[in-house]
C-alpha cells in the first residue's frame, strides 16, 4: 500500500509518518539567549556611548586649553604694556623731579644771592677753597661785584681782582699758574644738570 493510498484511506499509522515533528522548547535557554542578547546591546550601547563621551570630552579639552592658551597669550600680552606704560611713566616722574630739583636749586642760589651783602666776596672765597694753590691768583668778577666788593680784607690770600662782564654775577673765575677754578654760577648749575640727567636716564 502506498502512502497516498493510505493518506486516501486515513491510515493513521502512515499519516504518523508525515506529521512535522515537533520539538520541545527549552524555556530556560530562550530566557537565557534573550538575556545574553539584551547584555550585548547594553554593551555595545555602552561601549558606543562611553567613546562618544570620551570623544566629546577630549573636544572640550582641546577647546578649553586653545581658549587658555589664547587668554595666557593676551595676559601676557597685557602685562607686558603695562610694564612699558609703568615703565614711561616712572621715567616721566623721574624726569619731572629732576627738573623740579633744578629749578629749586636754581631758585635758592638765585634768593642766596640776593640776600647776599657782597656775592663777589662768597664768589672769591668758594673759588680760593677749591684752587690749588691762590699765591699770584687771578680773580674775574662781574663788574657789578667787584663795585659792591667794598672792604676786601676778608680775602687773606693776595689776589688781582679785574672785573669781566662775561662772568656771570654771583660767581667767578680763577686762575693761578695752570690751575683754573670755574665758580661761576651759570657752571654750577649747569654740573647740577649734568648730574640729575645722568641719574634719569634711561638704562
Amino acid at each position: 500500500m502506498t502512502r497516498r493510498s493510505a493518506i486516501l484511506r486515513g491510515d493513521t499509522a502512515a499519516l504518523s509518518v508525515i506529521r512535522p515533528e515537533v520539538l520541545p522548547i527549552d524555556h530556560d535557554a530562550l530566557v537565557s539567549e534573550h538575556a545574553r542578547s539584551e547584555r550585548e546591546g547594553r554593551d555595545a550601547g555602552y561601549a558606543a556611548g562611553l567613546a562618544e563621551a570620551r570623544a566629546d570630552a577630549r573636544a572640550v579639552s582641546e577647546s578649553a586649553s586653545a581658549a587658555q592658551a589664547s587668554l595666557l597669550s593676551a595676559l601676557e600680552a597685557a602685562i607686558a604694556e603695562a610694564h612699558g606704560v609703568l615703565e614711561t611713566e616712572r621715567h616721566s616722574l623721574e624726569r619731572s623731579a629732576a627738573e623740579l630739583a633744578f629749578r629749586i636749586t636754581e631758585a635758592v642760589l638765585t634768593r642766596e644771592l640776593a640776600l647776599s651783602s657782597s656775592p663777589g666776596l662768597e664768589a672769591i672765597k668758594r673759588a680760593l677753597a677749591e684752587a690749588p694753590e691762590t699765591s699770584g691768583a687771578v680773580v674775574r668778577l662781574n663788574p657789578a661785584d667787584v663795585e659792591a666788593l667794598g672792604d676786601a680784607s676778608e680775602i687773606h690770600d693776595p689776589v688781582t681782582i679785574v672785573a669781566d662782564p662775561a662772568v656771570g654775577a654771583g660767581g667767578c673765575v680763577l686762575e693761578v699758574g695752570a690751575a683754573f677754578v670755574d665758580a661761576r654760577i651759570e657752571s654750577s648749575l649747569e654740573r647740577v644738570r649734568k648730574v640729575l640727567d645722568e641719574a634719569t636716564k634711561s638704562p
